[in-house]
């Protein structure tokens, strides 16, 4: 990574910074002017440069293009795939969309005005149907709405509980308030709706009957007619808004051509935005800007020339100071690339360190595989992997994710292959090219342990690395090989005590183990306390260094994890099989219920043990491999370019 200095003209500085997001390979940093020394000693030449307002608009601007597209949504001409590739447009096409700013706006405040008018149609709707609901029980009811008795009558309308006994209620008025008569319009299961007329002179009466059987007034205030007139009226109305809802939802439809420009113009919005939110972090004066970032050392002397050609401006390219930190962009092979998610999970190398995924990737594939460890298993891993890639246009990240699988898939097949695991059947379990875990577990165990020594030796290796990269040579020999010294001896010494180890004289390598033990703790004690200050600091320190041993096996240890998820598989998928075929396979109807119990419990072993191994895999990485040299705390390459959501840019 090399650091980028430019210095450029007022007038040119929206074109260099389009330039620099159709590239998308500089990462700009924002400056501090209190404390950037040589800055600080012409701050007052530097102005700054506020764009919050332009930045507001634009973000309103986007939030209605994103409102427009979610409305235009069910316009796509049919199913949109899972994983839809992007549109491919040309850096021309994109740049072209400036000339259409003002029309493509229109569109999307014409689409959001006719959405807003559908909205209040439908309120108006809404409205209408819920009075037709209301009128509904009154429309046996043939007088109007509004009649509320003569000179001597007057006329109540009503409801009554559904509990409520009519008949009952119509004798008491009878008995009470002779001038009287009730009649039930209509019931439904929630209220009986009642028309009432009585002698005006008897309202006390009424009332006193009334509230013992918890009758509630009905008031149509404001509406003339009889009910069935306002319904019919109504029912014209809904028609009307519904003819009215239509022609907006007709007009929007007509928008429908103008998706996938209203797609790329949510792009460059989005771009627009991006770049002035960038022109807020530079450094400005009344006549020029500067720019400082990061960009790739191999793309940096393209760059430079690239601006040079096309604007007057002064590019500087330098390498990164010492102690200077710098983003990390990590590029790997295929296999390395794979297991860049895994390790981003825990964090980025540091800038100045090694990045671990070439090495950490066929651990961890040959890992999983082994704790999967059926073949069976694998071959299905792997073909969804291989039918994943050719069916779907994924963008980079999930390409890696499916090229995790597919690997993953691979080396299940070959420990499959090795252990004679192909979906739990003994037949080929009795006849594996290598061993069969579940008949010799003490050997599988020790080469679990020994797998784990290799991957613990690897991660002290590269802490070497590291030390080399940083040109701490001499390190080496204290933080690398004499911790190699110490840990062989070790082994050495516990040899008797591996499950299934035979040796004809385990004497020499005992006591060569305790040789080699000593040695390497002498130069530990004397030299893992060498930052400390006083000699009785650098002592403490070194001998406490010495805990690591108890470190060192219990990392060893863990490694049994191997066997232990090897295992789970392999019965399990024996148990599903056994289960399956235990009433036999004499008919066509037990063969079916056995493919189905088969089915089940295979892709619940696979599910549940797949999931275990990646959880397994990643912890040895983590504790086990990154615990002997890994610091992460990289901060990832950001660089300035267009976030695009719905096309893909060729430059």
């Amino acid at each position: 990574m090399n650091k980028l200095m430019l210095v450029g003209l007022n007038a040119d500085k929206n074109q260099i910074l389009s330039e620099l997001m159709t590239l998308g390979v500089v990462e700009i940093t924002s400056h501090d002017l209190t404390s950037s020394e040589w800055i600080s000693q012409w701050s007052h030449l530097v102005t700054e440069e506020d764009r919050s307002d332009a930045i507001e608009a634009l973000n309103g601007q986007i939030e209605q293009t994103a409102a427009a597209l979610g409305r235009l949504a069910r316009y796509n001409g049919g199913k949109k795939p899972l994983f839809a590739a992007k549109r491919s447009v040309s850096v021309s096409e994109f740049a072209a969309v400036e000339t259409e700013h003002a029309r493509l706006q229109e569109i999307v405040t014409d689409i959001l005005r006719l959405g807003r008018e559908q909205q209040e149609l439908q309120n108006q709707r809404n409205k209408a149907e819920n009075l037709i609901a209301s009128l509904q029980p009154w429309q046996p009811l043939d007088i109007p709405l509004n009649f509320k008795g003569t000179e001597y009558t007057k006329v109540v309308l009503g409801v009554l509980p559904p509990s409520v006994d009519a008949e009952k209620v119509k004798s008491e008025l009878t008995s009470e308030v002779p001038a009287s008569y009730l009649e039930v319009v209509t019931h439904d299961k929630f209220q009986q709706y009642v028309f009432l007329i009585y002698h005006h002179q008897l309202q006390s009466a009424v009332d006193n009957v009334l509230k013992n059987f918890d009758f509630v007034p009905v008031s149509f205030s404001g509406m003339t007619g009889t009910a069935a007139e306002r319904i019919r009226e109504a029912e014209q109305e809904v028609k009307a808004l519904d003819r009215a809802y239509q022609e907006k939802e007709a007009a929007i439809a007509a928008y429908a051509v103008e998706k996938f420009n209203l797609e790329l113009y949510y792009d460059y919005l989005t771009g627009q935005r991006d770049k002035e939110t960038a022109l807020e972090t530079l450094t400005n004066t009344e006549s020029v800007f500067l720019i400082e970032g990061w960009l790739p050392a191999e793309l940096s002397d393209e760059i430079k020339r690239r601006l040079n050609e096309q604007w007057t401006c002064v590019v500087e390219i330098s390498e990164p100071a010492e102690d200077e930190e710098f983003p990390v962009l990590l590029e790997n092979s295929s296999l390395g690339a794979s297991v860049e998610g895994i390790t981003a999970m825990y964090g980025l190398p540091n800038c100045r360190e090694l990045d671990p995924n070439t090495i950490m990737a066929p651990f961890f594939i040959g890992f999983f595989g082994l704790m999967l460890g059926d073949g069976g298993y694998g071959v299905v891993m792997t073909l969804a992997a291989l039918f994943a890639l050719w069916k779907f246009d994924f963008d980079a990240n999930m390409k890696k994710y499916a090229k995790l699988v597919l690997y993953c898939g691979i080396a299940t097949m070959f420990w499959g292959l090795m252990f004679g695991s192909w979906f739990g059947i003994e037949y080929f379990g009795e006849r594996p090219l290598w061993l069969n875990p579940t008949k010799e577990p003490e050997e599988m165990l020790k080469w679990s342990l020994l797998f784990g020594v290799l991957h613990i030796y690897v991660g002290i290796a590269v802490r070497g690395v590291n030390h080399i990269r940083n040109g701490k040579y001499i390190d080496v020999l204290w933080d690398v090989v004499a911790w190699y010294v110490l840990f062989t001896g070790f082994v050495f010494v516990v040899l008797p005590f591996v499950p299934a180890m035979t040796l004809e004289d385990t004497t020499f390598w005992v006591d060569l183990g305790k040789k080699m033990m000593a040695v390497g703790a002498v130069v530990l004690i004397l030299t893992q306390g060498r930052e400390n200050k006083g000699i009785i600091s650098k002592l403490v320190s070194g001998v406490g260094s010495l805990y690591d041993l108890v470190s060192f096996l219990s990392d060893v240890l863990s490694y049994s994890r191997l066997l232990a998820l090897g295992l789970a598989t392999s019965i399990i998928g024996t148990i599903v099989n056994q289960i399956a075929t235990m009433a036999g396979l004499n008919n066509i109807f037990k063969i079916l219920v056995a493919a189905v119990i088969a089915i089940i419990g295979h892709s619940l072993n696979f599910a549940i043990n797949a999931l275990g191994a990646y959880v397994h895999s990643s912890r040895l990485q983590y504790i086990e491999f990154f615990g002997k040299f890994y610091q992460s705390g990289g901060k990832p390459f950001k660089p300035l370019k267009y976030k695009t959501k719905y096309v893909n840019l060729k430059n």
